[in-house]
Protein backbone atom coordinates (compact mmCIF):
# COMPACT_ATOMS: atom_id res chain seq x y z
CA UNK A 1 0.00 0.00 0.00
CA UNK A 2 1.28 3.25 -0.72
CA UNK A 3 1.18 5.87 2.13
CA UNK A 4 1.48 9.36 2.02
CA UNK A 5 1.69 12.50 4.18
CA UNK A 6 -1.79 14.31 5.38
CA UNK A 7 -3.13 16.21 2.28
CA UNK A 8 -3.86 19.61 2.06
CA UNK A 9 -7.57 19.32 2.30
CA UNK A 10 -7.38 16.71 4.87
CA UNK A 11 -5.51 18.97 7.57
CA UNK A 12 -7.23 20.58 10.12
CA UNK A 13 -6.19 24.53 9.99
CA UNK A 14 -6.91 25.25 13.38
CA UNK A 15 -3.97 23.25 14.63
CA UNK A 16 -1.73 24.65 11.62
CA UNK A 17 -3.00 28.03 12.60
CA UNK A 18 -1.60 27.33 16.71
CA UNK A 19 1.82 25.84 15.50
CA UNK A 20 1.97 29.60 13.49
CA UNK A 21 1.41 31.16 16.78
CA UNK A 22 3.51 29.04 18.67
CA UNK A 23 6.62 29.48 16.08
CA UNK A 24 6.38 33.66 16.70
CA UNK A 25 6.08 32.69 20.68
CA UNK A 26 9.33 30.81 20.60
CA UNK A 27 11.25 33.43 18.55
CA UNK A 28 10.33 35.77 21.42
CA UNK A 29 11.13 33.47 23.95
CA UNK A 30 14.48 32.25 22.19
CA UNK A 31 15.78 35.91 21.05
CA UNK A 32 17.03 36.49 24.83
CA UNK A 33 18.72 33.11 24.43
CA UNK A 34 20.68 34.13 20.55
CA UNK A 35 21.05 37.88 21.72
CA UNK A 36 22.69 37.70 25.20
CA UNK A 37 24.62 34.69 27.81
CA UNK A 38 21.88 33.26 29.07
CA UNK A 39 23.42 29.89 29.88
CA UNK A 40 26.42 31.77 31.72
CA UNK A 41 24.64 34.90 33.52
CA UNK A 42 22.59 31.94 35.62
CA UNK A 43 25.52 31.03 37.95
CA UNK A 44 25.97 35.05 38.34
CA UNK A 45 25.43 36.23 42.26
CA UNK A 46 23.02 38.87 41.72
CA UNK A 47 21.49 38.81 38.53
CA UNK A 48 19.00 36.91 39.73
CA UNK A 49 16.12 39.01 39.96
CA UNK A 50 16.46 42.57 38.24
CA UNK A 51 14.64 44.53 35.65
CA UNK A 52 16.31 46.76 32.72
CA UNK A 53 17.01 50.70 33.87
CA UNK A 54 14.69 52.07 31.40
CA UNK A 55 10.88 51.82 31.16
CA UNK A 56 10.73 50.58 27.88
CA UNK A 57 12.80 48.02 28.21
CA UNK A 58 11.14 47.20 31.34
CA UNK A 59 8.31 46.71 30.30
CA UNK A 60 9.24 44.50 27.43
CA UNK A 61 10.65 41.93 29.75
CA UNK A 62 7.47 42.15 31.84
CA UNK A 63 5.64 41.50 28.67
CA UNK A 64 7.73 38.78 27.29
CA UNK A 65 7.98 36.81 31.29
CA UNK A 66 4.04 37.31 31.93
CA UNK A 67 2.45 36.34 28.21
CA UNK A 68 5.52 34.60 26.44
CA UNK A 69 8.46 32.50 29.26
CA UNK A 70 6.86 29.16 29.65
CA UNK A 71 3.67 28.99 27.32
CA UNK A 72 4.75 28.41 23.95
CA UNK A 73 7.49 25.14 24.31
CA UNK A 74 4.26 23.51 26.02
CA UNK A 75 1.86 24.61 23.22
CA UNK A 76 4.68 22.99 20.96
CA UNK A 77 4.68 20.07 23.27
CA UNK A 78 0.60 19.68 23.42
CA UNK A 79 1.00 19.75 19.61
CA UNK A 80 3.33 17.15 19.46
CA UNK A 81 0.93 14.61 21.79
CA UNK A 82 -1.90 15.70 19.88
CA UNK A 83 -0.34 15.13 16.25
CA UNK A 84 1.23 11.49 17.72
CA UNK A 85 -2.73 10.78 18.05
CA UNK A 86 -4.03 11.55 14.86
CA UNK A 87 -0.80 10.05 12.89
CA UNK A 88 -1.09 6.66 14.92
CA UNK A 89 -4.68 6.64 14.41
CA UNK A 90 -4.08 7.34 10.44
CA UNK A 91 -2.14 4.66 9.92
CA UNK A 92 -3.57 1.83 12.12
CA UNK A 93 -7.08 3.23 9.96
CA UNK A 94 -4.79 2.19 6.76
CA UNK A 95 -3.77 -1.45 8.05
CA UNK A 96 0.15 -0.54 8.65
CA UNK A 97 2.23 -0.86 11.53
CA UNK A 98 1.85 2.45 14.03
CA UNK A 99 4.49 2.27 16.42
CA UNK A 100 7.07 1.24 13.64
CA UNK A 101 6.04 4.50 11.49
CA UNK A 102 5.73 6.79 14.50
CA UNK A 103 9.31 5.52 15.66
CA UNK A 104 10.74 6.09 11.82
CA UNK A 105 9.80 9.62 12.59
CA UNK A 106 11.20 10.00 15.57
CA UNK A 107 14.59 8.83 14.46
CA UNK A 108 15.07 11.19 11.60
CA UNK A 109 13.81 13.88 14.57
CA UNK A 110 16.47 12.89 17.03
CA UNK A 111 19.36 12.90 14.07
CA UNK A 112 18.11 16.31 12.84
CA UNK A 113 17.64 17.65 16.98
CA UNK A 114 21.50 16.31 16.87
CA UNK A 115 22.10 18.01 13.58
CA UNK A 116 20.84 21.15 15.22
CA UNK A 117 22.31 21.02 18.73
CA UNK A 118 25.50 20.39 17.91
CA UNK A 119 26.72 22.89 15.04
CA UNK A 120 23.76 25.45 14.93
CA UNK A 121 22.44 26.33 18.20
CA UNK A 122 22.89 25.10 22.22
CA UNK A 123 18.75 25.52 22.33
CA UNK A 124 17.52 22.69 20.43
CA UNK A 125 14.32 21.40 21.39
CA UNK A 126 13.78 18.60 18.66
CA UNK A 127 16.18 16.21 20.46
CA UNK A 128 14.33 15.69 23.46
CA UNK A 129 10.98 15.58 21.73
CA UNK A 130 12.24 13.08 19.78
CA UNK A 131 13.57 11.07 23.10
CA UNK A 132 10.14 11.97 25.17
CA UNK A 133 8.22 10.74 21.74
CA UNK A 134 9.21 7.36 22.38
CA UNK A 135 7.29 6.93 26.07
CA UNK A 136 4.21 8.38 24.46
CA UNK A 137 3.71 4.40 22.82
CA UNK A 138 3.57 3.03 26.48
CA UNK A 139 -0.02 5.42 26.92
CA UNK A 140 -1.42 5.01 23.15
CA UNK A 141 -3.93 2.41 24.31
CA UNK A 142 -4.81 4.07 27.85
CA UNK A 143 -8.19 5.34 28.85
CA UNK A 144 -8.26 9.22 28.28
CA UNK A 145 -8.94 9.73 32.55
CA UNK A 146 -5.84 7.70 32.82
CA UNK A 147 -3.53 9.62 30.53
CA UNK A 148 -5.03 13.27 31.74
CA UNK A 149 -4.32 12.39 35.47
CA UNK A 150 -0.85 11.13 34.50
CA UNK A 151 0.02 14.33 32.22
CA UNK A 152 -0.99 16.31 35.23
CA UNK A 153 0.74 14.29 37.58
CA UNK A 154 4.07 14.69 35.79
CA UNK A 155 3.57 18.08 35.49
CA UNK A 156 2.78 19.15 38.82
CA UNK A 157 5.94 17.02 40.14
CA UNK A 158 8.22 18.62 37.01
CA UNK A 159 6.82 21.87 39.00
CA UNK A 160 8.07 20.90 42.08
CA UNK A 161 11.41 19.25 41.57
CA UNK A 162 12.37 22.59 39.89
CA UNK A 163 11.59 24.99 42.17
CA UNK A 164 13.55 23.00 44.71
CA UNK A 165 16.37 22.64 42.40
CA UNK A 166 16.38 26.38 41.10
CA UNK A 167 16.14 27.81 44.92
CA UNK A 168 19.12 25.15 46.29
CA UNK A 169 21.39 26.21 43.38
CA UNK A 170 20.43 29.88 43.73
CA UNK A 171 20.49 30.26 47.83
CA UNK A 172 24.34 28.59 46.50
CA UNK A 173 25.29 31.64 44.39
CA UNK A 174 24.17 34.30 46.69
CA UNK A 175 26.40 33.42 48.74
CA UNK A 176 29.03 33.42 46.36
CA UNK A 177 29.60 37.34 46.37
CA UNK A 178 33.33 38.12 46.33
CA UNK A 179 34.28 34.44 46.52
CA UNK A 180 36.54 32.77 43.43
CA UNK A 181 32.95 30.96 42.37
CA UNK A 182 31.88 34.61 41.62
CA UNK A 183 35.00 35.67 39.62
CA UNK A 184 34.51 32.18 37.64
CA UNK A 185 31.00 32.85 36.85
CA UNK A 186 32.06 36.75 35.89
CA UNK A 187 34.88 35.04 33.54
CA UNK A 188 32.02 32.44 32.38
CA UNK A 189 29.89 35.60 30.98
CA UNK A 190 32.82 37.83 29.74
CA UNK A 191 34.28 34.87 27.57
CA UNK A 192 30.74 33.73 26.23
CA UNK A 193 30.45 37.70 25.30
CA UNK A 194 33.74 37.78 23.37
CA UNK A 195 33.28 34.12 21.80
CA UNK A 196 29.35 34.67 20.16
CA UNK A 197 30.18 38.60 19.27
CA UNK A 198 33.61 38.35 17.51
CA UNK A 199 34.80 34.73 17.25
CA UNK A 200 34.47 32.10 14.17
CA UNK A 201 31.93 29.47 13.20
CA UNK A 202 34.77 26.89 15.01
CA UNK A 203 35.37 28.91 17.95
CA UNK A 204 31.62 29.53 18.53
CA UNK A 205 31.41 25.75 17.93
CA UNK A 206 34.24 24.73 20.38
CA UNK A 207 32.45 26.56 23.10
CA UNK A 208 29.08 25.34 22.87
CA UNK A 209 30.31 21.48 22.90
CA UNK A 210 32.48 22.61 26.08
CA UNK A 211 30.48 24.78 27.94
CA UNK A 212 26.84 25.15 26.72
CA UNK A 213 25.77 21.11 25.53
CA UNK A 214 26.98 19.24 28.24
CA UNK A 215 24.55 21.19 30.71
CA UNK A 216 21.68 20.72 27.74
CA UNK A 217 21.96 16.89 28.09
CA UNK A 218 22.54 16.69 31.94
CA UNK A 219 18.96 18.63 32.03
CA UNK A 220 17.35 15.80 30.07
CA UNK A 221 16.24 13.64 33.46
CA UNK A 222 14.62 17.11 34.48
CA UNK A 223 12.80 18.40 31.16
CA UNK A 224 11.78 14.71 30.17
CA UNK A 225 8.66 14.58 32.79
CA UNK A 226 7.61 17.51 32.16
CA UNK A 227 7.37 17.79 28.28
CA UNK A 228 6.17 14.14 28.81
CA UNK A 229 3.46 15.49 30.75
CA UNK A 230 2.71 17.98 27.92
CA UNK A 231 2.71 15.39 25.22
CA UNK A 232 0.08 13.14 27.39
CA UNK A 233 -2.20 16.42 27.57
CA UNK A 234 -2.32 17.08 23.86
CA UNK A 235 -2.75 12.80 23.58
CA UNK A 236 -6.16 13.13 26.01
CA UNK A 237 -7.34 16.22 23.66
CA UNK A 238 -7.08 14.06 20.64
CA UNK A 239 -8.36 10.75 22.04
CA UNK A 240 -11.40 12.92 23.29
CA UNK A 241 -11.75 14.14 19.66
CA UNK A 242 -11.76 17.87 20.79
CA UNK A 243 -9.66 19.13 17.95
CA UNK A 244 -10.81 17.33 15.50
CA UNK A 245 -14.77 17.46 15.97
CA UNK A 246 -14.27 21.17 17.55
CA UNK A 247 -17.72 22.29 16.24
CA UNK A 248 -19.49 19.25 18.65
CA UNK A 249 -17.34 20.33 21.63
CA UNK A 250 -17.91 24.32 21.67
CA UNK A 251 -18.64 24.24 25.07
CA UNK A 252 -16.10 22.16 26.43
CA UNK A 253 -14.10 24.92 24.96
CA UNK A 254 -15.53 27.69 26.14
CA UNK A 255 -15.02 26.58 29.75
CA UNK A 256 -11.63 25.93 28.88
CA UNK A 257 -10.98 29.16 28.03
CA UNK A 258 -12.44 30.99 30.76
CA UNK A 259 -10.96 28.84 33.50
CA UNK A 260 -7.53 29.08 31.63
CA UNK A 261 -7.78 33.05 31.38
CA UNK A 262 -8.56 33.56 35.05
CA UNK A 263 -5.99 30.79 36.49
CA UNK A 264 -3.37 30.74 34.13
CA UNK A 265 -3.32 34.75 33.11
CA UNK A 266 -3.08 35.21 37.19
CA UNK A 267 -0.37 33.08 37.49
CA UNK A 268 1.64 34.04 35.17
CA UNK A 269 1.40 37.55 36.44
CA UNK A 270 2.48 36.77 39.62
CA UNK A 271 5.49 35.06 37.49
CA UNK A 272 6.49 37.41 36.08
CA UNK A 273 6.59 39.49 39.49
CA UNK A 274 8.14 37.26 41.02
CA UNK A 275 10.74 36.59 38.00
CA UNK A 276 11.53 40.52 38.14
CA UNK A 277 12.08 40.84 41.80
CA UNK A 278 8.49 43.62 42.41
CA UNK A 279 7.89 41.77 45.70
CA UNK A 280 10.25 42.40 48.52
CA UNK A 281 11.89 38.79 49.19
CA UNK A 282 15.02 37.40 49.13
CA UNK A 283 15.86 37.01 44.88
CA UNK A 284 17.14 33.33 45.41
CA UNK A 285 14.14 32.26 46.87
CA UNK A 286 11.59 34.67 44.43
CA UNK A 287 13.34 33.07 41.63
CA UNK A 288 13.10 29.67 42.66
CA UNK A 289 9.69 30.26 43.57
CA UNK A 290 8.93 31.42 39.99
CA UNK A 291 10.57 29.10 37.70
CA UNK A 292 8.57 26.06 39.11
CA UNK A 293 5.04 28.13 39.58
CA UNK A 294 5.39 28.74 35.35
CA UNK A 295 6.09 25.08 35.01
CA UNK A 296 2.15 25.23 36.25
CA UNK A 297 0.89 28.87 34.74
CA UNK A 298 2.73 28.56 31.41
CA UNK A 299 0.71 24.89 30.75
CA UNK A 300 -2.44 26.48 31.43
CA UNK A 301 -2.02 30.07 29.95
CA UNK A 302 -0.75 27.79 26.69
CA UNK A 303 -4.25 26.47 27.16
CA UNK A 304 -6.00 29.92 26.79
CA UNK A 305 -4.37 30.58 23.28
CA UNK A 306 -4.78 27.02 22.11
CA UNK A 307 -8.89 27.33 22.94
CA UNK A 308 -9.25 31.05 21.90
CA UNK A 309 -7.68 29.27 18.25
CA UNK A 310 -10.51 26.83 18.07
CA UNK A 311 -12.94 28.77 19.23
CA UNK A 312 -12.16 31.85 16.70
CA UNK A 313 -11.46 29.41 13.56
CA UNK A 314 -15.00 28.37 13.84
CA UNK A 315 -15.57 31.63 12.07
CA UNK A 316 -14.91 31.26 8.61
CA UNK A 317 -13.45 35.48 8.11
CA UNK A 318 -11.17 34.43 10.49
CA UNK A 319 -9.45 31.40 8.70
CA UNK A 320 -8.80 33.71 5.64
CA UNK A 321 -7.78 36.17 7.72
CA UNK A 322 -5.13 34.57 9.26
CA UNK A 323 -4.47 31.96 6.39
CA UNK A 324 -0.58 33.17 6.28
CA UNK A 325 -0.39 31.86 9.59
CA UNK A 326 -1.50 29.30 9.30
CA UNK A 327 0.52 28.63 6.43
CA UNK A 328 4.09 29.48 8.53
CA UNK A 329 2.56 26.32 10.70
CA UNK A 330 2.06 23.85 8.27
CA UNK A 331 5.93 24.41 7.82
CA UNK A 332 6.58 24.55 11.64
CA UNK A 333 9.88 21.95 11.27
CA UNK A 334 11.43 24.24 8.55
CA UNK A 335 10.62 27.89 10.06
CA UNK A 336 11.51 26.46 13.27
CA UNK A 337 15.49 25.75 12.03
CA UNK A 338 15.15 28.90 9.55
CA UNK A 339 14.79 30.98 12.51
CA UNK A 340 18.07 29.36 14.15
CA UNK A 341 20.03 29.67 11.01
CA UNK A 342 18.62 33.49 10.89
CA UNK A 343 19.42 34.30 14.19
CA UNK A 344 22.79 32.96 14.41
CA UNK A 345 24.14 34.92 11.77
CA UNK A 346 22.36 38.25 13.12
CA UNK A 347 24.01 38.16 16.28
CA UNK A 348 27.27 35.42 16.06
CA UNK A 349 30.69 36.86 15.19
CA UNK A 350 30.86 35.39 12.05
CA UNK A 351 27.58 37.26 10.99
CA UNK A 352 26.54 40.94 12.20
CA UNK A 353 28.28 40.96 15.35
CA UNK A 354 25.10 42.09 17.52
CA UNK A 355 25.49 39.79 20.14
CA UNK A 356 25.20 41.42 23.71
CA UNK A 357 24.35 44.83 21.94
CA UNK A 358 20.72 44.20 21.99
CA UNK A 359 17.99 45.00 24.64
CA UNK A 360 14.40 43.63 24.75
CA UNK A 361 12.41 46.02 23.19
CA UNK A 362 14.58 45.68 20.47
CA UNK A 363 14.47 41.80 20.10
CA UNK A 364 10.85 41.94 20.11
CA UNK A 365 11.28 44.68 17.00
CA UNK A 366 13.53 41.74 15.40
CA UNK A 367 11.40 39.11 16.14
CA UNK A 368 8.67 40.61 14.40
CA UNK A 369 10.62 41.12 11.27
CA UNK A 370 11.77 37.67 11.27
CA UNK A 371 8.79 36.67 11.37
CA UNK A 372 6.96 38.70 8.79
CA UNK A 373 9.82 37.70 6.66
CA UNK A 374 8.97 33.90 7.16
CA UNK A 375 5.50 34.34 6.76
CA UNK A 376 5.61 35.85 3.18
CA UNK A 377 8.95 32.86 3.14
CA UNK A 378 5.96 30.37 3.81
CA UNK A 379 3.21 31.92 1.49
CA UNK A 380 5.79 31.72 -1.81
CA UNK A 381 6.41 28.61 -0.99
CA UNK A 382 3.67 26.45 -0.48
CA UNK A 383 2.07 28.51 -3.34
CA UNK A 384 4.46 26.46 -5.30
CA UNK A 385 4.99 23.42 -3.51
CA UNK A 386 2.59 20.90 -1.61
CA UNK A 387 5.03 21.02 1.62
CA UNK A 388 8.30 22.73 3.40
CA UNK A 389 12.00 21.20 2.50
CA UNK A 390 11.95 19.89 6.00
CA UNK A 391 8.86 18.40 6.02
CA UNK A 392 9.56 16.68 2.54
CA UNK A 393 12.41 14.95 4.14
CA UNK A 394 10.70 13.90 7.10
CA UNK A 395 7.97 12.23 5.16
CA UNK A 396 10.34 10.69 3.04
CA UNK A 397 12.11 8.82 5.76
CA UNK A 398 8.81 8.09 7.49
CA UNK A 399 7.10 6.87 4.06
CA UNK A 400 10.20 5.28 2.43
Amino acid sequence: MKVSSTARNERILSLDFIRGIALLGILFANMAFFKSPVFQLQSLPGELASLPADHLNQWAVFGIDWFVIGKFYPMFSFLFGLGFYLFYERMREKGLDAGKMYSRRLYFLLALGAVHLLFIWSGDILHTYAITGFLLLLFIHRKPKTILIWGIMLILVSAFLLGVLVTTSNLFVAYQEGTAFEQDAQNAVSTALSTYSSGSYIDILSFRISNEIPIVLSNLLLSIPNILGLFLIGLYIGKQGFIRNAEEHLSFWKKLLLFTLMSGGLLSGLYACLKNGIFSIAPWLSNGLAEGLNIIAGPLFMLFYVSSAVLLFQKPAFKKLFQPITMVGQMALTNYLLQSIVCIFIFYGFGLQLYGTIYAATGILITLVIYAVQTLLSWFWLGNYDQGPMEKLWRRFTYK
